[in-house]
């Protein structure tokens, strides 16, 4: 008959094994969800290529690159890039027309509508500028008188006072008008004045008109 032999295990040899299983078995352990940014060091994250020209991102939270940390030679064409809402740049820029006077004064007959100057525009929309100064040169004349500035069908104008006699102060009145136009084939912007039966004679100095575009 055999004796039974008792082994009784202090805990330091349990603590020793234990360490010796975990060194010998190689198993590494991290908690799941446990590793955070704080957890990773500066420039940590890299690209990592599957093959060429594929690069797995998916590590990377989306809108979380800015652009210090882009290869801008990776990044492809904008769309458009070259043109500005489907134009090219050419097309936007402003461009002016007429600015200067037609003549240094126009004759302005009694009771009748005259055209003082002109103004030629291709197809667009504009801001179109008409000034020019109408002077009395005959008798007092009440109110009545007046100059239009009209374009693509829209019109502006202006009515005067009475005018005094030629040669006195209240003969001349300068008058400045504007008008915003489409002009979907071209056309042309009028500047006239307009004087009732009252008026005796006189003339429109320095009439000028100048358009600018406003379209791309």
């Amino acid at each position: 008959m055999f004796n039974k032999l008792t082994t009784r295990i202090s805990p330091a040899s349990c603590v020793a094994m234990l360490a010796l299983f975990v060194a010998l078995s190689g198993v590494s352990y991290a908690a799941v969800g446990q590793i955070g940014t704080a957890d990773l060091k500066n420039g940590a994250v890299t690209k990592k290529k599957l093959r060429k020209d594929a690069v797995v991102t998916a590590k990377i939270k989306d809108d979380a690159v800015t652009g210090a940390k882009v290869a801008e030679a990776t990044l492809s064409t904008v769309p458009d890039a070259a043109l500005l809402a489907g134009k090219a740049p050419a097309s936007f820029e402003s461009k002016g027309f007429g600015g200067g006077g037609d003549a240094s004064f126009v004759n302005l007959p009694k009771d009748v509508v005259k055209t003082v100057a002109t103004q030629s525009l291709p197809a667009g929309s504009y801001l179109i500028l008409g000034r020019g100064g109408i002077n009395n040169n005959g008798n007092a004349i009440p109110t009545g008188e007046s100059c239009a500035l009209s374009a693509g069908g829209v019109t502006q104008q202006v009515q005067f006072g009475a005018f005094a006699k030629n040669a006195e102060p209240g003969d001349r009145e300068e008058f400045s008008l504007f008008v915003i136009a489409t002009l979907p084939g071209g056309g042309e912007a009028v500047l006239s004045c307009d004087t009732t039966s009252s008026w005796e004679s006189g003339n429109v100095t320095d009439p000028t008109i100048a358009a600018v575009s406003l379209q791309p």
